[in-house]
């Protein structure tokens, strides 16, 4: 049994196996340093990380990290970084570990912070880096870098995640507009900026997965360029204030997407009757603070749709199900309790053949207050307190 077959949910119980047999117990070392973390270390040795932090002595946490696991560092493939790490923290980090494969740099919760010069040192000097995630990260760089080389050209995915809608001036340079088509081995990318949809217009061959966070400032005749210059994306999440009817029609008429997000604060103002019939969308996820029909419109017009996702159960409230025009396998719905109810109308229309709910609390108490265990057409299966799939029986 090789562990790489195992899901997460199994991992207690290779713990258990790995008492008895050796075999296991190297198997489960193997996944445990696969991935390390600074944050972890950082919370369980808080008082320490503060005062090498004061002593500008963060280097020394990886000290920590060659004491305990000397030569097993070889396994660790995966690891979360601070944004602040300076260049001697760097130096010392890629010598400790030259196969890392994966970074993820860590900003703040409560606002979007910038990287020391360590963590650019750490991308560039990293051979084998494939994939970099920013969480909360907003790193302008000089033009004189705009010609460097910063990610390494084995480079599979960047992604980010910025909280404040990744705002940024058109004359701000970022870490993320060195990317160019020349990252032929790129098939994961966010683009944050016009500035990158403009570099990227020429095609990327490999791109298969796309997400545009730029809430306010997208110019989207620079993003149509970039859909059609890049026919052969299988996903795409869009993060927009605002829609229009060009962009909703160039992706309903690409024809190998198979996965849709569309983010937005609104677009009840936007009316479009006759959206392009589309063929290979098979997973749409909705998040949109006002209810609009051209949600309908959307949905009706995947034709081969095999699951839907709203992000907010009072987004699917108010939609008109009579006029749903073929059954979806799966409707997967998020929220809060205030719209469970919108399950006992589908329990009498049938438009799925499973609903799944999902929770940050128990809705155990709602769900006997609706009744949502005594349907007609659907049977409750609860797989934990916060989750339940609502299968079709009749």
């Amino acid at each position: 049994m090789d562990i790489n077959q195992t899901k997460e949910g199994k991992t207690s119980d290779l713990i258990e196996l790995s008492k008895c047999c050796k075999s296991y117990r190297k198997q489960l070392e193997l996944r445990i340093l696969e991935s390390l973390d600074l944050h972890t270390w950082k919370d369980n040795n808080y008082q320490i990380y503060d005062e090498l932090k004061e002593s500008l002595k963060l280097e020394e946490v990886l000290e920590f990290l060659k004491t305990d696991l000397s030569s097993k560092l070889k396994f660790v493939k995966k690891f979360n970084l601070d944004c602040e790490i300076d260049c001697t923290f760097a130096r010392i980090f890629v010598k400790l570990l030259p196969n890392i494969k994966s970074l993820r740099f860590e900003g703040f919760d409560d606002f979007d912070c910038c990287l020391k010069e360590g963590s650019v040192s750490i991308i560039k000097d990293m051979e084998h880096l494939e994939h970099v995630f920013f969480r909360s990260i907003k790193e302008k760089i000089s033009d004189y870098y705009i010609k460097k080389q910063i990610f390494p050209k084995s480079i599979k995915s960047v992604r980010s995640n910025c909280i404040f809608g990744s705002i940024f001036a058109e004359d701000e340079l970022t870490i993320y507009e060195i990317i160019d088509a020349s990252y032929i081995s790129l098939c994961s990318l966010t683009i944050l900026t016009n500035r990158m949809l403009q570099r990227l217009a020429c095609g990327m061959p490999n791109l298969l997965e796309v997400a545009i966070e730029n809430k306010y400032t997208l110019d989207t005749s620079k993003l149509v360029v970039f859909l059609e210059a890049n026919p052969q994306l299988r996903k795409l999440s869009i993060r927009l204030y605002r829609f229009s009817e060009e962009i909703f029609k160039y992706i309903l008429s690409c024809k190998y997407l198979e996965c849709l997000s569309v983010i937005s604060d609104r677009w009840e103002r936007l009316e479009i009757n006759n959206l392009p019939s589309n063929y290979s969308i098979k997973y749409l996820k909705i998040y949109c603070e006002q209810f609009a029909p051209l949600t309908l419109h959307l949905i009706n017009a995947c034709n081969i749709l095999k699951t839907l996702e709203f992000v907010h159960i009072r987004e699917f409230y108010y939609l008109d199900w009579s006029k749903f025009k073929r059954r979806i396998n799966i409707l997967k719905l998020f929220g809060n309790s205030s719209g469970l109810g919108i399950i006992n109308e589908i329990d009498n229309l049938k438009s799925f053949n499973q609903i799944h709910l999902k929770y940050d609390y128990s809705i155990n108490e709602e769900i006997c207050n609706y009744n949502l265990d005594k349907l007609n057409n659907y049977k409750l299966i609860r797989l934990i307190s916060k989750d339940f799939i609502f299968k079709l029986i009749n």
